[in-house]
């Protein structure tokens, strides 16, 4: 018997966001029906509304209400919000199953997060009384769920530190595994020519400038790199210093040499996943919960300033050997994402956690 899930989150995020890309991927493995034994009702959302009134007024008041009447229609037997920023949208005393899928509880419980001798804040350390009393909305809407899914095993010992107790289950997002593959989607490097210089060997970052992705840190590690490596190198810092499109971006994955991510922490981190989808060797810090989808042999210690220097002296005298052409494409990293992120395994975790969250309400 197939079963139908309606799909809710607030302001219709783009697929540029994080939250909006995994909600985005919810959609399409439904679409494609590749969650086994479920389908899509309709996906409740809004605009984003720039107005702070209008927008309190309607993520307060009148989209839980519309989400609330829409859970109580005839032929739906699943409510599913895609992101825990949207918990308050979990009606009161619900008639059927609601699951809440949890990226992280970086701004939900704020925190130092420790690696060796580096602290960082993440989350709102000190947020304003309007985003205080939204918090408390949170917390209670994750509360009334039947379930929280969690896109890693860090997340989901976060919520346990939250919410002990807390039914959950472990669904990681997915890869567009097609989209990123190089043989698949080759997508030429003179899209990225005003950022390239192919006389150099390219590396690249990708993220913010949040002080948790780290990027001083790649900063530090250049300064000690000898002269003659630094200046043979071409380090673009896609999303805090360039904005790249998403062709551009795919073309960044399939010829950088390297993506280097030292994250201090990640809800699940769609950089090193895609890079690896596309070919693209990985440097990234051994750290939850990038080691959960990272191989051991991509991994490095988060604060050893050596071993980063040599990982990336290694990876450009490698490019040297090669005479400085195209690097190939890494087959084992993008079997190793065909095998643990493709979006045939997501569909497949979903139904698991959509049936359990029915069990849970028949109890």
């Amino acid at each position: 018997m197939v079963r139908r899930v309606l799909l809710a989150r607030g302001g219709s995020l783009s697929i540029t966001n994080g939250l909006g890309r995994a909600h985005n991927s919810i959609v399409s493995v439904l679409n494609r029906a590749l969650v086994p034994n479920w389908t899509k009702v309709k996906v409740i959302e809004h605009q984003i509304i720039s107005n702070i009134f209008l927008s309190i007024l309607k993520r307060w008041k009148q989209h839980p209400k519309l989400v609330t009447e829409e859970t109580s229609k005839m032929g739906i037997d699943l409510l599913h919000i895609t992101d825990q920023e949207q918990a308050h949208l979990v009606p009161y005393n619900s008639k059927i199953p609601v699951v809440v899928t949890i990226h992280d509880l970086f701004h939900i419980r704020p925190r130092t997060i420790e690696a060796g001798d580096v602290y960082i804040s993440v989350g709102e350390q000190k947020p304003n009384m309007i985003r205080k009393r939204d918090l408390l909305r949170l917390k209670a809407g994750l509360k009334r769920a039947d379930l929280l899914i969690c896109i890693s095993e860090e997340t989901r010992a976060d919520v346990k530190k939250l919410l002990p107790g807390k039914e959950t289950a472990l669904v990681r997002n997915d890869i567009d595994i097609d989209y990123w593959n190089p043989y698949l989607n080759p997508i030429s490097r003179e899209i990225i020519s005003e950022y390239d210089d192919t006389s150099k060997c390219l590396l690249i970052t990708v993220g913010s400038n949040d002080k948790r992705k780290r990027l001083d840190f790649i900063d530090e590690i250049f300064s000690n790199l000898p002269n003659d490596v630094k200046e043979d190198i071409n380090l673009v810092k896609i999303g805090s210093e360039i904005k790249a499109s998403e062709v551009q971006l795919i073309s960044f994955f399939q010829h950088a040499e390297a993506l280097l991510f030292p994250s201090i922490s990640e809800g699940f981190g769609y950089p090193p996943a895609e890079a690896m989808a596309s070919g693209c060797p990985v440097v990234a810090a051994n750290l939850p919960a990038h080691n959960e989808v990272i191989p051991d042999n991509c991994l490095i210690d988060p604060i050893n300033i050596d071993a980063w220097v040599l990982a990336i002296m290694k990876i450009h005298s490698e490019w040297l050997t090669s005479g400085k052409t195209d690097r190939i494409p890494d087959d084992s990293l993008i079997n190793h994402v065909s095998n643990l992120l493709s979006p045939k395994v997501h569909g497949k975790e979903l139904s698991k956690a959509y049936d359990f969250a029915c069990d849970l309400f028949l109890k």
